[in-house]
């Protein structure tokens, strides 16, 4: 990191020919500021975090081929950042992300500039489409003349590694050879990962421990295995999808598309031990099932998740199994039809509401006890077994438009508070109409009356609740040509 404090400086250079990431902070001036290109390959990240001028060259020098690139980009997706020049040097294989480029020298151009959005005054060539190569496993970046082809099937040819405008397709056949690994060895800006041609010939696409960013769409093909550590960041700003083929993703998934969208096109499916982190942009359920892995949880960002119709299952047995860390921004949208946060685990397991609200129905889908923490709004409440637990935080009040709660007889659901303390329930309107509960330390309100029914068992320190069927609203009986339909209650 080189902390200017706000200085004017002169000559600055960053020498490292192989550094992963470095950072400028400040808003300075230099006279020189110089960035060494790579000599092996990967992606060396330069993040800017305030505005910087330079009153003499701006040189970001070429790395050894086109698979050795530099990355200029603002510390936070979506929130530019200025580079003032009054020159700057021929670029090569360079990669911008919410770069605007201003002063005397203008406009920037440059060869296999790669555009991640979010940038102004910059040139970048047109999008074009690029075939994987290489005959058996190997790297997506790669020495020499790459791993990459003009057409499928043809040449190998360095200068089309491909920039985060483009599209890489890896054929059906042949490239690579079935069985073959294919690794992302690098920081890359990833276009569109286009991998539906392959299905009888298998492959697998590794990451390592790096942090490949995606800006166009995934799509996995049906003989595809995906495996490695490396996070996957979904960081576009326009609608961005994922195609999963019934193939689970090991690594990590982020969310960090800021104005933009990422939308499910079938059922998604995380490993066992990795989290989906959403921090900015719309994830779109499009009424498919996404099963995380550890956990769901938010981060800092003006960030949406949309149902229509779909399912965040969330099947961890753990103290975060949905976490709304970082409610401020967060927002959810039902849709089209009724989506569903569904929580699984046999064993005990925490929704972290973080006071928000949640057009959706909260299921507790699984035989461990749920914990419910903050003040939260949802559309309604279910369960899909029985008996089982459901806890809120006491002193919170937990509002519902709907509240399907019941179990069935010797399957109790139970409801009470965390701590030795009332928790509150409340209902703008309509009647609860419930049975085989087991309540405790529950205020209920509003609605025109919380009914437990007749076979609820009252545990103590309740408030509101009615522990009798709702009252009978007698039989409506419509006869027609021999057949009777019965309506109400009774």
């Amino acid at each position: 990191t080189f902390a200017g404090g706000s200085k004017t400086f002169y000559n600055v250079s960053f020498t490292s020919s192989s550094a992963d990431f470095g950072s400028i902070t400040g808003t300075n001036t230099f006279n020189n500021l110089t960035i060494t290109g790579r000599t092996s390959v990967g992606a060396s990240i330069y993040r800017l975090s305030a505005n910087q001028t330079i009153n003499g060259t701006f040189t970001v020098s070429a790395g050894t081929a086109s698979a050795y690139r530099t990355n200029i980009v603002a510390v936070t997706n979506g929130i530019s950042q200025t580079l003032t020049c009054a020159a700057i040097a021929t670029m090569s294989d360079v990669d911008f992300r919410d770069i605007t480029i201003a002063g005397a020298h203008g406009t920037l151009s440059g060869t296999r500039l790669g555009d991640c959005g979010g940038n102004t005054n910059i040139t970048f060539p047109a999008a074009k489409t690029v075939y994987y190569r290489q005959t058996g496993s190997a790297n997506y970046g790669a020495t020499g003349s790459g791993s990459w082809s003009a057409t499928s099937g043809g040449a190998l040819d360095a200068t089309m590694f491909p920039l985060s405008q483009d599209t890489a397709v890896f054929p059906a056949a042949t490239y690579p050879a079935s069985g073959s690994t294919t690794t992302i060895n690098g920081n890359y800006q990833i276009g569109t990962i286009d991998m539906s041609l392959r299905t009888s010939n298998t492959m697998t696409l590794a990451t390592v421990s790096n942090f490949p960013a995606i800006y166009g769409n995934w799509i996995n093909g049906t003989g595809i295995t995906l495996s490695g550590t490396g996070t996957l960041y979904f960081s576009g700003r326009a609608t961005q999808q994922i195609t999963s083929a019934g193939r689970s993703f090991a690594q990590p998934i982020t969310i960090e598309s800021p104005g933009g969208s990422v939308t499910l096109q079938d059922a998604l499916t995380t490993g066992t031990g990795v989290t989906t982190t959403l921090t900015s942009g719309t994830l779109d359920l499009n009424g498919f099932t996404y099963t995380v892995g550890t956990a769901f949880t938010t981060a800092t960002g003006t960030k949406n998740l949309t149902f229509n119709g779909g399912t965040l299952v969330c099947p961890a047995a753990t103290t975060t199994a949905f976490n709304n860390a970082v409610p401020t921004g967060f927002t959810t949208t039902s849709g089209t039809g009724t989506g569903t946060i569904s929580m699984t685990a046999a064993t005990a397991k925490t929704f972290v509401g973080g006071g928000s609200t949640f057009n959706c129905t909260l299921n507790q889908g699984g035989a461990g006890a749920l914990t419910i923490t903050g003040s939260n709004t949802f559309s309604n409440i279910t369960n899909t077994v029985q008996p089982a637990s459901v806890l809120f935080t006491a002193a919170t009040t937990s509002t519902f438009t709907n509240f399907n709660l019941s179990g069935t007889s010797g399957n109790l659901i139970t409801i009470g508070s965390v701590t030795a303390a009332s928790h509150t329930l409340s209902k703008a309107s309509g009647t609860v109409s419930s049975d085989f509960l087991s309540i405790s330390r529950s205020t209920a309100t509003g609605g025109a009356g919380w009914y437990a029914g007749a076979n609820s068992t009252d545990g103590g320190n309740n408030s509101g609740w009615i522990f009798t069927a709702p009252p009978g609203g007698g039989y409506t009986i419509v006869a027609n040509n021999g057949a009777y339909t019965v309506t109400g209650q009774s």
